[in-house]
């Protein structure tokens, strides 16, 4: 399994957040290869000024993470939310 995790913080003011995590959620049913789907707010007791949401996407292996990557479907998510987003950071990792 292949978790992908990503970090966002949002530009001040943006007032669609809700509207992110809910596009993300339904990648869920319609992703070939998703086995889960966590997102949310940063709610640590010392909350990162860096960033303040969080995703997980679990898939199945390598190239299924790589088929999202590359789909249409991921290139229409990142181009609707881009200009949103202040800072990002991205990691992959190989879980058992």
């Amino acid at each position: 399994m292949i978790c992908h995790i990503l970090l966002y913080k949002f530009k001040p003011g943006i007032d669609r957040i809700d509207e992110h995590l809910s596009v993300i959620s339904k990648f869920m049913n319609n992703t070939e290869g998703l086995i889960d789907l966590k997102c949310g707010r940063n709610i640590g007791f010392d909350p990162s000024k860096e960033f303040t949401h969080g995703f997980i996407m679990s898939f199945e292996n390598q190239e299924t993470l790589y088929k999202y990557n590359h789909s249409d479907a991921h290139s229409n998510l990142v181009n609707l939310f881009k200009g949103d987003i202040e800072n990002k950071k991205v990691i992959d990792i190989q879980s058992a």
